[in-house]
């Protein structure tokens, strides 16, 4: 999100950059497979394939204004304007959010995401959103302003930290070869009957390695070489990617306890949790883009002890 006009903690300052920096480099293999994925197929266009790249990424240039993030999040994440009795609801605690963090009226944008589960979301440059649900919980009372105050505070962070400044450009420079490569999962899956993922992901890796090593016996060391690279990253780039976005989320949670609002986010995230979650398993903890509630409680009152030392 967007930190102009805001003033990050120290730990949050120290941080600027970093979480977005390495989530853009975790999804450069993703991008440039979309560059080739795309080169491929306009290639038939002949000399107007160039400029149907160069209006591709001229659109995603356009995400880091203003204008252009308003429009990508109200298509691709749902967000709406607030509704006059939305507004009032979310008027005290969006104030006291931005006065607590230093943030100029107006450098971030509030929204409503419909849904009926209580979450909030940082995106983009200078949007930050919470469900319908949130703002009901909020008018009736379940969701007490503090707390509601605390989450916002935690998605400025995110902000503070610049977590998700470059991310609407990064989702849409990756968008192709991610979407190819889910829908040759899905065919994947159909030809194998609906056999678990894990056995379609061992069948796969058994593959790669079998097209490696005739790459490799035929001498060709090249093509041996990118299809080793490929599926390296294939692995290895989402995993890093959910990694960052953890420690992200660590990160905004500590810009909120440095803020003096660590119980208030404790109770908070309580409450949206619901403990409704069952625990992962290992390979789902791994591509997780946030820590476990427990993992955050934890970690939060680990800081607020270190903040009262």
């Amino acid at each position: 999100m967007g930190s102009s006009g805001s003033r990050p903690s120290g730990s949050a300052r120290g941080q600027s950059a970093r979480f977005g920096l390495w989530r853009a480099i975790a999804a450069t293999p993703a991008m440039i497979g979309s560059l080739l994925l795309l080169s491929v197929v306009f290639g038939a266009l002949g000399r107007w394939a160039g400029l149907v790249l160069l209006v591709w990424v001229a659109c995603g240039a356009a995400l880091v204004t203003r204008v252009g993030e308003r429009i990508a999040v109200r298509a691709a994440c749902r967000f709406r304007s607030l509704s006059p009795a939305q507004a009032v609801a979310l008027q005290r605690p969006w104030s006291t959010a931005l006065r607590m963090t230093g943030t100029a009226a107006g450098a971030v944008e509030l929204y409503v995401q419909p849904a009926q589960v209580p979450n909030a979301y940082a995106t983009g440059g200078r949007s930050v959103a919470v469900t319908s649900r949130v703002v009901e919980d909020h008018k009736s009372g379940r969701l007490p302003e503090d707390q509601l105050v605390a989450l916002l505070v935690h998605e400025l962070g995110h902000h503070a930290t610049r977590a998700t400044r470059p991310m609407l450009l990064v989702s849409l420079l990756a968008a192709p070869w991610r979407l190819a490569a889910r829908l040759l999962t899905g065919i994947g899956l159909a030809l194998s009957g609906r056999q678990p993922r894990r056995g379609l992901i061992l069948a796969i890796v058994a593959g790669v390695a079998v097209a490696v090593t005739r790459a490799l016996f035929q001498g060709q060391v090249l093509a041996g070489g990118v299809l080793t690279a490929v599926a390296l990253a294939s692995v290895v780039c989402p995993l890093a990617d959910a990694a960052v976005s953890r420690r992200a989320e660590f990160a905004a949670d500590r810009f909120a306890a440095d803020h003096g609002l660590a119980s208030q986010l404790v109770s908070a995230l309580s409450a949206l949790d619901d403990a409704r979650r069952a625990g992962p398993g290992w390979p789902a903890r791994l591509l997780a883009s946030h820590p476990t509630t427990g993992r955050r409680i934890s970690a939060l009152v680990m800081t607020t002890a270190h903040l009262h030392v």
